[in-house]
């Protein structure tokens, strides 16, 4: 009885030592570019944002990294059936905005415009990266050593949102990039909540109404 208690506390220290090592390796905190590049309240916002991602896309018992690998299974699935669907609630992304600091919210994404054709009378309000804000400087820094966020950062850079080059790399490619490292997660995260937002924001106004709304921000 004795052994076979000893051998059940070992299982759960074992359980336990391998569970603390995942969740630490996701962490975005103990990562050196996060910390040079953004504030400890920041980190613990993106944190929040990025634990969002991870638990709407995956169950509570899967191992990320294959969470990640099916999840692009899904995307591209869909994408070669001609339907874009991200599998996030766009009403509990916005739930997850109110928790965030606006500094936070500010140092990703801005809001701007855009026209629809057959529409051009009114306006879409949309989000885009902040070319000036911290996570742009976290994109350039990273992308140093990476290759994926380097597409990432130049695609962003050029365009101020996830282009449809760095889409396809996420879907179809996603083997030729290190799924393990945690930045390399967050951006994907981020990447799949902005086209997530872009996608299902109905906010139409009117030209008229630009002043209003820019004065509200």
């Amino acid at each position: 009885i004795r052994i076979l208690l000893m051998k059940n506390l070992l299982l759960v220290f074992l359980f336990i030592g391998s569970a603390n090592i995942t969740y630490c390796q996701n962490q975005i905190a103990n990562d050196r570019i996060f910390r040079r590049t953004f504030s400890k309240t920041e980190l613990e916002d993106l944190q929040l944002l990025f634990d969002f991602f991870n638990q709407t896309i995956c169950d509570s018992n899967e191992v990320l990294e294959d969470c990640y690998q099916a999840y692009f299974i899904r995307l591209n699935e869909a994408a070669e059936d001609g339907v874009m669907y991200l599998h996030i609630p766009f009403e509990e992304q916005q739930e997850v905005y109110k928790k965030l600091s606006d500094s936070t919210f500010r140092e990703i994404w801005v809001f701007g415009e855009a026209w629809f054709q057959e529409t051009p009378d009114h306006i879409l309000r949309t989000i885009y990266f902040n070319a000036n804000g911290d996570f742009m400087r976290f994109l350039k820094k990273a992308s140093r050593k990476d290759a994926f966020i380097n597409v990432c950062y130049e695609s962003a850079k050029l365009t101020g949102m996830p282009g449809a080059t760095v889409v396809a790399e996420i879907y179809r490619n996603n083997n030729t990039f290190d799924i393990e490292d945690v930045k390399v997660k967050f951006v994907i995260a981020v990447m799949n909540l902005t086209l997530n937002d872009q996608y299902k924001r109905k906010e139409m106004i009117r030209p008229d109404d630009r002043s209003k709304i820019k004065s509200k921000e």
